[in-house]
Parts: structure tokens; sequence; C-alpha cells
């Protein structure tokens, strides 16, 4: 037996699962301009795909499941011409109208059989062929059923056509024809943005549909394959690991099956357990994962990533996590994010919609973090303001870093503590509060390991900004200098300066970072302070790099006239409390200013 599940295509008749209420609706609604809103892969194409192919026929072939389909649903079917109009690629009216004509040519045997001759049609714009198009087959008692996809690209030519749309809208809805556009959240934006439109906004007078995630007996079927002559055996376990994990997106439930899926003999397969290396997010479901988020509100991207570190989370929680938003725009934003099945409630806790979008968005974290925080409104505020908005963007207690707010900088050597009570922190927060998690990534075996140095400066970059804002610290990334590229630099005024390189541990020039590197960028930027901090995540051999570590760094300070030390960071996961055998380093989370002189 072949593989039956579909990934990476439309499907339609016998392959198109669930929404039998949804179909229906849409062909006997007296909304005739309906607007279905749904996320990337959430089936979208391929339910209009599955509307052209019922109309297609005198009796609908909907899935078994939908046999109480209502007469009136048939007669409607049989009255209706289908035409398919994709808008992917298109960037003005000449390309819509264009692509419309390719569409008509395509479907031009349904319209023989309604006495049109498609030829006729050639060369006319997209407004002027729809309408030639409803009359003539009203003559012949039929109606246009316009299946519109990729509707976001309404967006670019509403800015330098909106006269043009704003006709075609008026088209749309005139009720000659059925129009079923279908898009993304992206094309809610024609309302909000600055379009000189004489008349209503475009999706004024469509009705809104959202596209869920299947249902649990839609989804079951799907799984064992239940509108085929040929079922597919499923242990009910496995079933509702499958469930779980996927939570009814169909576009995860068939990549998940189709990676489950053991062929027993011509005709019979089954679905084995599911494993660890199952669950892993391929290059192409992270692109889908990453264009999604990127089209979500500020707001509802801070919820998913609040949401993802927390693991589960009351709606209570989440309103404390997020106090410069008010309680009304979080549950909304909560909301809309449920229906497009990006979260989902488990005994009223909150947690990410399924494993893959959960595990992307944990390894993602660092970086989309970074993302927010640039995006984040910088406006005027005392130093307190930005302590708590870096302890509520980390889900960590504002006490913990409070203690930066006592560091007072009147000269060189306090700007150097305050650059190494950064790093600490940090060293904290990976160490002892899962931060670890926002280094690592998991290899191809599974196994973990450092993201790449980019990303690790990306994610302390992200952390220390709102640090360096709470003093009036200025921070470069990899700033330039007469010798190369420096990872970061730490100014305030034209007097005081820190320079700070960063390595991996399994870095071929780990020791020539402290060495020769760093000790050069100082006589370069003709500076005093450096500071090394090496990123560790195996523990075999740790205290003895360490130590060859400091003893360089030691022997340059004294060589050179200058200051330099080593904050190392153990980004491995920590032993648990349960199983440790000592307390630890309490000195190794303090502050400079809170160790004794002989300490720094």
């Amino acid at each position: 037996m072949k593989n039956p599940y579909i990934v990476g295509r439309w499907v339609r008749g016998s392959d198109h699962y669930d929404r039998q209420g949804l179909t229906e609706y849409l062909l006997t609604a007296q909304d005739t301009a309906i607007w279905v809103m749904g996320a990337r892969r959430m089936g979208k194409t391929s339910l209009l795909r599955h509307l052209e192919h019922v109309t297609r026929h005198t009796a609908p072939t909907l899935p078994k499941s939908a046999a109480t389909t209502t007469a009136n649903v048939a007669a409607n079917v049989t009255a209706y011409v289908a035409l398919y109009w994709d808008l992917q690629g298109c960037t003005s009216q000449d390309d819509l109208s264009q692509e419309l004509y390719h569409a008509i040519e395509d479907a031009q045997e349904r319209f023989a059989d309604a006495g049109i001759d498609t030829t006729a049609l050639a060369g006319l714009d997209a407004i002027s062929l729809l309408r030639q198009l409803n009359r003539a087959l009203a003559q012949h008692n039929r109606q246009l059923l316009l299946l519109v996809d990729e509707a976001e690209v309404l967006v670019t030519i509403a800015q330098h056509e909106p006269a043009w749309l704003a006709r075609l809208r008026k088209v749309f809805q005139e009720g000659r024809q059925r129009t079923i556009i279908a898009s993304t959240k992206m094309l809610a934006t024609m309302t909000d943005r600055a379009v000189d439109w004489i008349t209503s906004p475009f999706l004024f007078g469509f009705h809104l549909v959202n596209l869920n995630a299947l249902e649990r007996v839609g989804a079951q079927e799907l799984i064992c394959q239940a509108q085929t002559c040929r079922g597919v055996q499923v242990h009910p376990a496995i079933m509702e690991q499958i469930l779980a994990y996927t939570n009814g997106h169909p576009y995860l439930l068939q990549w998940l099956c189709q990676r489950l899926f053991v062929p027993l003999s011509e005709d019979q397969g089954y679905l084995r357990d599911v494993q660890e290396g199952d669950l892993l997010v391929d290059p192409l479901m992270a692109g889908l994962f990453q264009v999604d988020f990127s089209r979500l509100t500020f707001l509802e991207r801070r919820i998913l990533l609040s949401v993802a570190r927390a693991g589960r989370c009351t709606p209570e929680a989440l309103n404390a996590w997020l106090p410069a938003f008010t309680q009304a725009a979080t549950t909304a934003a909560t909301r809309s994010l449920e229906d497009f099945g990006h979260l989902r409630r488990a005994d009223n806790l909150l947690e990410i919609g399924n494993e893959f979008l959960y595990r992307w968005l944990l390894a993602q974290t660092d970086i989309l973090l970074a993302e927010l925080t640039a995006e984040e409104p910088n406006e005027p505020g005392d130093a307190t303001d930005d302590i708590a908005q870096l302890a509520r963007l980390l889900g960590i207690d504002p006490a913990r870093i409070r203690d930066l707010l006592n560091i007072k900088i009147s000269s060189n050597e306090e700007f150097f503590q305050a650059i190494q009570g950064f790093f600490i922190q940090i060293r904290h927060l990976v160490e002892q509060d899962d931060g670890h998690r926002l280094l690592l990534t998991s290899g191809e075996n599974g196994e973990s390991r450092l993201r790449s140095e980019d990303d690790v400066q990306i994610a302390l970059k992200h952390w220390l900004r709102p640090m360096c804002r709470a003093l009036n610290i200025h921070m470069d990334r990899e700033p330039l200098t007469g010798r190369g590229l420096l990872d970061f630099k730490f100014s305030l005024g034209h007097d005081f300066r820190c320079l700070v390189e960063v390595k991996l541990f399994n870095n071929t020039r780990l020791q020539d970072g402290v060495a020769i590197q760093l000790p050069i960028y100082l006589l370069a930027d003709h500076a005093v302070h450096g500071l090394y901090v090496p990123i560790f995540l195996d523990s075999a051999g740790y205290p003895a790099t360490l130590e060859r570590l400091c003893e360089a760094a030691a022997q340059q300070a004294e060589r050179h006239g200058v200051q330099v030390k080593v904050v190392d960071i153990r980004a491995w996961k920590p032993i648990s409390a349960s199983r440790a055998d000592s307390v630890g380093e309490f000195d190794r989370y303090r502050l400079p200013h809170m160790l004794g002189e002989e300490d720094i």
C-alpha cells in the first residue's frame, strides 16, 4: 500500500476531510460575498478547490460523514459554475486581469456547457470579464461561483490603484455572483491602511469566516483515511498522540502521519508509535511558522512567546506578565490566537497550539525576543521602568536585576564593574533560570548543541540592551575597529569604554580569544578594560579550560597594563535540586559592587 497521506499540495474530493458544515454554508448562505480567513497551511486552497470540485458534479461529492447534507445544497451545486482565481504574484490590475483570463481558459469546458465562448473575452480587464460572465451565465440560469485565492496581494494593489480596486469590490458584492475569497489575516490591513477610498473600505460587506483546525471526528477520519476504500490501522493510543501533537492542524496531521505510516501489503498499512525524531521541525515547517509569526501583531507575538516560555499558564498570569497592555486587549489577542490554532486551552490553562509550533518557538526564542525588543516603543522613562520591562520580557522577578540600579558610575573602575554585572546577571539567568534553553538547539540526532556564535550574540544583545538603557550606557554590536570586528563595545561618554569578546567553548581559537584577539582590540581602540565571555556546553574539561583562560587574562593584564576579566557562562542544563549533592557557588552570581575588592 502506498503512503496515502498528502503533504505539500491541496486536496479535494475524497482526500478532503471535515469542513462539511462550512462547505454547506459557503454554498447556501444568504451572504454572497464571504471572506475565509485562516493561517497558512490551514487548508484555504484545499477548501476552494474542494468547492470547485463539488460544483462540477450533478450530485455533490461531499465526504461520507456528510450524508445528511440537505437537498438544497445539491440544487445550489448544480446551479453554480465555479471559477478558481489564484492571485499569487499579481502586483497590478493588469496582472489580475491576465490571471483571471487564464483561469477562465482553464475552465473553458464549464463555460462552454453554459453556452459561453471564452475566446470572445480575450483582452478585457478583470471587471469587464466578470460582468460579461455574470450576464452570460444568468441567461442560462446559472451563477458564477468565484473562488479567489491568495487575496493578500490586494493590499499592495490597493496602495497604487485604489479606484480600480473599489470598482472590483463592487462586482464582488453586487449579488450577481457568489464570491469567496481566502487569505491570511494580512488582508485585514486593507482596512487600516491610509488608502484614498471614496466609498467604504474594501472588506466592508464581506462576511468573515475563520478557518480553524479540523474537528476531532474529521481529524480521526483523516488519520484513519476513512474516506478511501483502503483504511489505515491506527491504535487508539497512537491516535490520541497524533491528535495531541497536531491539535487537528490539517497540514501537521498529514505531515506526521506520512512519517508514521508503515505499509503491510498492497492494500494495508498501519501507523507506528511517535518517536522523538518525528517531532523535529524541518526547514519547510520552520519557514511556515516564521511567516505566520511575522504576520501577527506585536501583542500576539508577545503572548505566544510568554506562553511558550511558561509551557502552560492561566489567562490571569498572562495578563500579569503583560501589564503594558489592557486586559481587554490581551483577552482579544488571546482569543484571536486560539481561533487561528496558535494557542489552545487545557483545563483553562493556555498552551501553544501544537507541539511543532511549541518546539519552534522555544528554539527561536532568543532571536524572536530580540526582534520584539527592537520594535518595543522606546519612550522616555526612568531606569526603574526599563528594569521592570526587562524583567517582564524575560519572565523573571524584577528583584533579580534591581541591584543594577545601585551601581553608580563615576570612574572607569565603576563602569567596568557595571559591564561585568550585566554578564553576571545573564550568567544567573542562563544557569539558574532556564535561560540555557535560549542558547541551545537540537542537532540532527536530537542532542543539544549551542547555537551559532552569531545567534548567541543576538541573544546577549537582547538581554543587554535594556540593562544598558537603565544606566544610559551605549552598546555597539560588532563595531569595526582598526584590527577587525569586535563582538561588543560599551561606552559612557568619551571616557568610559569596555570591550567584550564572546567565544563558544568549541571554537578552535578559544584560548587565542583572550590571549591575542581581545588584547589587540584593546590596543586598537586605545582602551584599558576588556571582558572575555566564553560560553560552555560540555562540562568535561571545563575547570581546566577555564583556569587556562583566567591565567591568560591575568598574564595579558600584567604584560600590557590593562584589565582583562573572564566571565564564563555554563549553558548546560543544571542538575535538579532533588538530585544535587551540593548547593553551589553563591558568589558566582553576586554583582561586582557586592563583593570585596579582593574578589573583583
